[in-house]
Formats: C-alpha cells, structure tokens, sequence
C-alpha cells in the first residue's frame, strides 16, 4: 500500500458570538485537515491544530509532495520524511501541528485496512466510556448571562463544566464564579480556564478570592513553560492544577512534570505530533502518578482521535467536549459519537470513525 494523493482542506465555520478568553476572542473557527488516499482506495484523515492557515501552507507547499509513494502503514518513516527535511527549521510549532495531521490519517488508514479501531491498535481498551465535561462557557461582560449558560449545560446532564476567566481582575472574576456556583449548586464539577492570562500574583489571588467556590482544578494559570512561577504558585492553591495544552516536545513536558505541581497534563493530539506522541506524553505522566485530560478543543477528527488514544490508557481523565453548535462533530462522526448525561461510549468503528464526505467539505471549505 503506498500513499497516492492528499488532499489538504481548510474548512472554516462562523460563530454565532464571539468567543472570549483572558488573552483575546475570536470569530471563526478554522481546521486545516489532511485527506491521504492509498492506491488501493483506502482514505484517512487528520487534523492539525494551532494556525490552520500556516499548516494548511506547510502541507501544500512542502511536506505533502515528499510523502508521495510512501507507505502509510510505516508512521516512523513518514513521520521522517517531514522532521527530517528543512521544513524542520523553518517553524516547529506550524510542522509539528502539520505531521500530527498526516500522523493521525496514517493511523486511519491502517486501523481501515485491518478493519480497527485505533484504540485496538494502541493495545486495547482500558475503558468502555469516558466521563466528559463541558468546555464552552465563555467570558461574558454580563456575570448572570454567563451563569444561565453554565446551568444550561448542566441541565442537558453534564456534572462538570468549564468556565473562561481572567479577561478582568481577580476581584471582578470573582463575581462571575459566585454567580455560576450559586446557580448549578454544590454537586457539580466546577473547573477555571484561565488561559495563561494572570501573572503569578494574580494567581495567587485568584485562588485566595475564589477557593471558597469549590473549584475542581484551575487550568494554565499561568505559562506552563514558565516551571519556577508554577513552583511558587502551588502552595498557595488546593485543588488541582492543569496544564499542558500549549507544550510541545516531551522533554518539555518532563521538564513541566518535574516541577511536581502538575495534576493533570492536557497534551493536544493535534500539537504535540499526532496518536504516537499522545501516547507516549500519558505514559510519562503515568510514570509521575498524574492523570491526563487531552486539550480538545477542535473538529471531530481531533475529537474522534482524542477517545481512541484516552481509551487506551488508564490514566485517561475527562475527556474535554464542546457542547455548543460552533463544533463539526456530529456531522463528520454520526453515530459513532453516542453520549448520554456526560458520559461517551467508546466507538468500535475501524480507524477513526470518521466520515469526511463532500457535503462537509463544500459546505465548511474556506477559500483564501
């Protein structure tokens, strides 16, 4: 089998308001995704995630025609031919993002060929379902407009949600928290976002204001990179703190998980290389007795490959999910995305269960 054409797609979605996070919004939601077809027909996809327009040029300008004639089956030789080429150089962040796409159709391919899933492929199932949390409760100006989103969530069965903060000071945050907690209760999982927004004070203000709100971890509370600040950060905070989603290259995330302040590492499939290098970043952070909820937070082929590798591995936590209308899930996964009061079946569907079909493609394609 020998990889015969790629096709590289840039499918953008418009959304109904505009995302905010502590360092910005956004409008539109852009995917760059790889469709690789074999000369027997078999076709696998992937995603990259980070700046969709850059990988997007990567993968056409350079890397897609050097994998021509390869076989897909053999990930570590194409997985070569991209790092070890002189795109290398010229942006590892864009080429990381770009091979984790094609790293992650090879792996479609092969789990169609031999007719499965992935997660059979990784060494079998360690789960049958995966609990889940919502993750699409932004910043909003209006706290009570914020919280009515929140209980929205909860009443469509979630027991654990995610908010983003940190667009404003500590003390005004705070009146956004109190008014979520007031409105879902007690009994659901309350986890902050704050997107590396605060500097280690606010940080330590933030937990000392909003610890009484019973928070179930606090994510990128500052630059993960940034190991000494989160050392001086964790005594100061109770409940868990998450990082990772942002980190590339395993040595950096041994480097994060030495600091040993680290509960939960958030690795992004379509970042950190692909479904291999995912796999290894849960077994380091096994090694350290940390659990590992990927950063999940893109189409349903970043989604679908998220639950192939998390079933695999038995230091699998949440399993990050956007419950608005601005995600392509359910139209590139169909059936095999079943969940029911947060909790996800793990599909058995052959490869990643994905369907890219042309509807999808001419109604999301952007053209730049």
């Amino acid at each position: 089998m020998k990889i015969e054409k790629i096709n590289v797609y840039l499918l953008e979605k418009a959304l109904s308001s505009t995302m905010r996070i502590s360092r910005g919004g956004f409008k539109v939601r852009r995917h760059a995704v790889v469709e690789i077809i074999t000369d027997d027909g078999v076709v696998g996809v992937g995603e990259g995630v980070g700046d969709a327009i850059r990988i997007k040029s990567a993968l056409d300008n350079r890397i897609c025609q050097k994998l021509i004639g390869l076989d897909p089956f053999n990930i570590h030789n194409v997985k070569t031919n991209i790092l070890g080429s002189d795109v290398y150089y010229e942006g590892m962040g864009t080429i990381l993002s770009a091979m984790s796409a094609v790293e992650m159709a090879c792996w479609d391919i092969k789990g169609k060929a031999l007719n499965l899933p992935i997660h059979t492929l990784l060494g079998g199932k360690e789960f049958n379902e995966l609990n889940m949390y919502a993750s699409d409760i932004y910043w909003e100006s209006d706290p009570v407009k914020m919280a009515n989103n929140a209980m929205r969530i909860c009443e469509s069965g979630f027991n654990s949600i995610k908010i983003h903060v940190g667009v404003e000071d500590p003390k005004s945050e705070e009146i956004r928290i109190r008014e979520i907690r007031k409105i879902i209760g007690d009994n659901i999982n309350l986890m902050i976002d704050l997107n590396a927004g605060y500097s280690l004070i606010e940080s330590i203000e933030a937990y000392n204001r909003w610890s009484q709100y019973n928070l179930y971890w606090i994510e990128e509370p500052l630059s993960p990179e940034n190991c000494h600040a989160l050392n001086m950060l964790s005594p100061h905070v109770s409940c868990a703190i998450a990082v990772g989603e942002n980190i590339t290259g395993l040595n950096s995330f041994k480097n994060t998980l030495d600091t040993n302040t680290i509960d939960i590492l958030m690795p992004d499939i379509g970042r950190v290389g692909g479904i291999e290098e995912t796999c290894k970043v849960f077994d380091l952070a096994s090694a350290y007795g940390c659990s590992v909820s990927p950063h999940n937070y893109s189409s349903g082929i970043i989604l679908a490959a998220t639950i192939q590798v998390m079933a695999s591995r038995n230091n699998s936590h949440f399993l990050e999910y956007d419950t608005s209308k601005n995600a392509v899930y359910e139209e590139l996964m169909g059936d095999a995305l079943m969940f029911d009061n947060g909790i996800l079946t793990v599909p058995d569907e052959p490869g990643l269960g994905v369907n890219l079909t042309s509807e999808i493609i001419n109604k999301y394609q952007a053209i730049i």
